[in-house]
């Protein structure tokens, strides 16, 4: 069986770039099925996580971001022309591969009309990682920018044009799914998770504090630093580590430098393990979480996790008082004190770490990859 993956780039370090590799690893080396990586503005940066040598990569070639240097007219007129030869040179590999299965790992409108307007006849799968209801809420304010609204408008008009051309939408959860099956045939298939094969876990008695993730609206991380003000009133010995790159990063370096509270941010590292294992417990603060990938990943290491109970993730993967703390109504001062109970309780720390171990192995590769195999035979 032959499956194509189509994404624009491989460059950053989150959550959907290590997902989408680790499930093109297992299913090249574990299934032994013909996987291509195809992407369009690789270039010369690095992929961001070790790449299955029987992962084939290939790079269209047909760069985008260079574009945001020019007026908008120019950029409109340069982007029409490299939207005409991305599609030439998409087409023209498609038509020499033949796949069985192409799956769009991105909403990009770009890539989306790419695979459901190719000629060459595949099965064509839509892998949902944003939750469509806050993509179709989501809308900016208009009267502060009504060229970006009506943009925004567009996309989503575009967005669901072309997913209702697709064969079939895989969810990471049952409201996501829901939500989509209006549109067209869905399933659920849950995240494969990076689990701790180390045979080492958190100790506990560290006093830190962990956070990992994009710098970003959606992490909400300027929250995460108002619940560790509250935090650092009671225990000032503590220590709040931050490790993520973003769109809000600069602006974080100037209120952590303000607030003087134990918060250090770290650049995004390849051995996040260690630094789970140095920690005591793991904060979420999103505002939305289509699965919400540390989560388990640092259960695995033997963290308690405590998040914001937002759509959709957090619920799905903690179970309340057990093995983390589930926050609702988005409480700053109710999520303070859950943080503070587990500071000052070393023994709740290890009983829900260790709840957290047993339960974040529904999320391995052995539990999930059996049902990528199965999904992709049955279509």
């Amino acid at each position: 069986m032959k499956i194509v993956y189509v994404y624009p780039q491989l460059v950053h370090r989150a959550g959907t770039e290590r997902i989408l590799i680790d499930k093109m690893n297992y299913l090249a080396e574990k299934e032994g099925y013909d996987i291509i990586m195809l992407t369009y503005e690789q270039a010369n940066h690095e992929i961001a996580y070790p790449l299955s040598p029987k992962v084939r990569h290939v790079d269209l070639g047909v760069c985008f971001y260079p574009l945001y240097r020019y007026n908008r007219l120019t950029r409109f007129f340069k982007w029409k022309k490299k939207e005409r030869l991305l599609r030439r040179r998409f087409n023209a590999f498609m038509t020499s591969e033949r796949p069985d299965i192409v799956v769009s790992v991105t909403y990009y409108a770009d890539v989306l009309s790419l695979v459901v307007q190719c000629p060459v006849k595949f099965v064509k799968v839509l892998e949902s990682h944003i939750g469509l209801r806050y993509i179709l809420n989501n809308d900016p304010d208009n009267r502060k920018n009504f060229i970006h609204w009506l943009v925004t408008i567009q996309k989503k008009h575009l967005l669901i044009k072309n997913a209702k051309k697709c064969d079939v939408i895989v969810a990471l959860n049952k409201t996501d799914s829901d939500d989509w099956s209006r549109y067209l045939k869905s399933t659920i298939i849950p995240n494969m998770v990076h689990l701790n094969t180390s045979g080492l876990y958190s100790k506990h008695d560290s006093k830190r504090v962990i956070f990992a993730g994009r710098l970003c609206i959606q992490k909400a991380v300027f929250d995460l630093l108002k619940v560790w003000r509250l935090v650092n009133e009671r225990h000032p010995d503590w220590q709040l580590d931050l490790y993520g790159e973003g769109e809000d990063k600069d602006r974080l370096i100037m209120e952590i430098a303000e607030m003087n509270a134990n918060v250090v941010l770290h650049d995004p590292t390849a051995k996040i393990g260690e630094e789970y294992l140095r920690s005591s417990m793991l904060l979420l603060t999103s505002i939305y979480e289509p699965f919400g990938l540390v989560m388990p990943e640092a259960m695995s290491y033997g963290l308690p996790v405590v998040a914001f109970d937002c759509p959709y993730g957090p619920a799905d993967i903690i179970t309340d008082g057990v093995d983390g703390f589930l926050i609702k109504d988005r409480s700053i001062e109710g999520f303070a004190d859950r943080v503070c109970q587990l500071i000052e309780d070393e023994d709740l720390r290890r009983r829900m770490g260790a709840a957290g171990i047993k339960s974040s192995q529904r999320f391995s590769a052995e539990n999930i990859m059996p049902m990528w195999k199965d999904f992709f035979e049955s279509i």
